[in-house]
Order: C-alpha cells, then structure tokens, then sequence
C-alpha cells in the first residue's frame, strides 16, 4: 500500500510539473515577445533628419491651472 502511494504521488508530482511548466512557458514567452516588441518601437520625433537620435533636453508643457480639480466656490 505505502508503495502504492508512493508512485502515486511521484507521478502526480511529475504531471503537476509539467503542468505548470507549460503554463509558464507561454507567459514566459508573452513577456520576451513585448519586452523586445517595447524596445524596437521608437518614436520618430526623438530622431534628426539623419536617423540619429537626438541627445537634447526634453521640452514639455505644464498647464498653471490644473483642469480637472473642481472649484469649491458656491455660485450663490
């Protein structure tokens, strides 16, 4: 009987293995696919004429008023 068992939860260890293992390999894979899909994708206005990235301070706009906060005055 303890030998039974013994195979049994050897093999059941073995199937849950692979289980999991062929579960992982696809996230896995998924994960390499768009890390190296992420990596590839540049966006063209970091580039000069040439096809040579650009070096320089990144330029942004701050609004001074923030939009989305709501006013908390009462229009009495």
């Amino acid at each position: 009987m303890l030998t039974a068992l013994v195979v049994l939860v050897i093999l059941g260890a073995f199937i849950l293995g692979i289980t999991v293992s062929w579960l992982a390999k696809g996230y896995v894979e998924d994960f390499i696919e768009n890390a190296a899909y992420a990596k590839s994708v540049t966006h063209p206005e970091m580039f000069d004429a040439d096809g040579n990235m650009l070096h320089d301070d990144l330029i942004y706009i701050r609004p001074e008023t923030n939009i989305w906060e709501l006013d908390d005055e009462d229009e009495d």
